[in-house]
């Protein structure tokens, strides 16, 4: 577009914005826990955030929009589980996006996905403050996630498949929003570990609300076809022991304190050691415990060097050291950690941990996680009998510590 027609165009089109924004609040968008998750082992954890597709307009619920949609996609392309963070917010652009980032702890996920342009394309924002925000953006995202974390930006909706914005002035920001797409898909084009994902170009505009369901899903197909590919790289590398959370890294653990006093830090916001805290997870506990058929289960939490019984079932609760407990080597992996047999282990001849007062000879135990992303303890299940690894079910245990997780986190709000 030409500079001068630009500059003439953009108090119209900021003018139009407001007005036709003001009316979305009338507009259904999920109000429910910013989360999504499809069940499976080796869970891979993304991060959506940003505005358009993000918020969920349209639907009730994260699970039938674009996170629970994405969730479900990955794992049926990757044949693993899937957890999806998204932070959503309507008013953010590529200029105030960077905010959203703070606090988040962005090397806790395998990819992070950025949703942003409407707002920005409507505004007829420059291409040139758009490259160089959204490459700013691509930037911090780098530095402060893994090494292994893979970034995918997605292309902006059509604008005029928006029943709100589809009119004249509709098809300006739509010529405008593909221009920002072209510096977007530049930006990223010769990256290693960024993806940019062009939006179908034929979806159909929704009169009386601005998405279905069913564009969700079919948005979540797009962005998992290029998603899992490098999503199963990582995997596999990480199974060669060349990423974090391998055995090598567990094994680091067995005798060590926490890296960090953030776990002990998260521990502290919840509130929840003090003796006459009322603990509401304790159903779910005796649950897994039963689901098991084990004799016992627990909740067991970091408290700096030590360890906390939060929850016990079948057990004496107690407080006990961090080092050299199997609760080091449960908490510091991401998935399940399962021992059929403690006593054929070598990790465990020569000092055998105690969690009861029979020896325990079967484990198994998922980490329990922090709104912020720290590891903050470990739900288990152990018996003084062997298992066999056919008769341990982690999906299932996997669900456990999630709902004990989304517990927890209503501590906090």
């Amino acid at each position: 577009m030409p500079q001068l027609l630009r500059w003439v165009l953009v108090p119209l089109m900021r003018a139009w914005s407001a007005a036709v924004t003001r009316d979305y609040d009338d507009i259904p968008r999920p109000r429910d826990t910013p989360q999504a998750h499809s069940p499976g082992t080796d869970s891979d954890r993304v991060l959506l955030f940003g505005s358009g597709p993000a918020v969920g307009w349209g639907v009730l619920s994260h699970n039938v929009a674009l996170p629970g949609s994405l969730a479900r996609a990955l794992s049926s392309r990757t044949g693993r589980g899937t957890d999806v963070d998204v932070i959503p917010n309507p008013l953010v652009t590529i200029r105030t996006s960077q905010a959203e980032l703070d606090g988040l702890g962005l090397w806790r996920y395998d990819a992070v996905v950025v949703s942003l342009g409407t707002t920005d394309a409507v505004t007829l924002l420059s291409a040139l403050v758009w490259q160089r925000e959204l490459s700013a953006l691509l930037d911090r995202i780098r530095h402060e996630s893994s090494l292994s974390t893979r970034i995918f930006v997605l292309g902006m909706q059509p604008i005029r498949s928006i029943a709100a914005f589809d009119s004249g002035l509709g098809s300006v920001a739509e010529k405008h929003a593909r221009s920002l797409d072209e510096a977007s898909a530049a930006i990223c084009a010769g990256q290693e570990r960024r993806c940019f994902v062009p939006m179908a170009a034929t979806l159909a505009s929704t009169p009386g609300r601005v998405r279905t369901a069913a564009q969700y899903v079919q948005w979540a197909n797009l962005l998992a076809d290029k998603m899992a590919p490098p999503l199963d790289a990582e995997y596999l590398a990480a199974a060669r022991g060349t990423s974090r959370g391998t055995a090598e890294g567990r094994a680091e653990a067995w005798g060590a304190k926490p890296l960090s006093p953030g776990p002990r830090r998260a521990v502290a916001r919840l509130g929840i050691l003090a003796a006459d805290t009322e603990v509401h997870c304790d159903h779910i506990v005796a649950l897994a415990r039963s689901a098991y058929g084990t004799r016992s289960a627990a909740l067991t939490l970091i408290d700096g060097d030590r360890l906390w019984d939060l929850v016990s079932v079948g057990c004496t609760p107690r407080v006990y050291s961090l080092a050299g407990s199997i609760t080091a080597l449960a908490v510091s992996g991401a998935g399940a950690f399962v021992i059929s047999d403690m006593l054929l282990d070598d990790r465990f001849t020569a000092r055998p941990p105690r969690l009861g007062q029979e020896q325990t000879r079967f484990y198994a135990g998922f980490p329990i996680e922090a709104d912020s992303g720290e590891r903050i303890g470990v739900l288990c299940v152990f018996d003084s009998e062997p298992r066999g690894a056919a008769e341990v079910d982690p999906v299932l245990l996997r669900e456990f510590a999630l709902l004990i997780q989304a517990d927890l986190g209503r501590r906090q709000e």
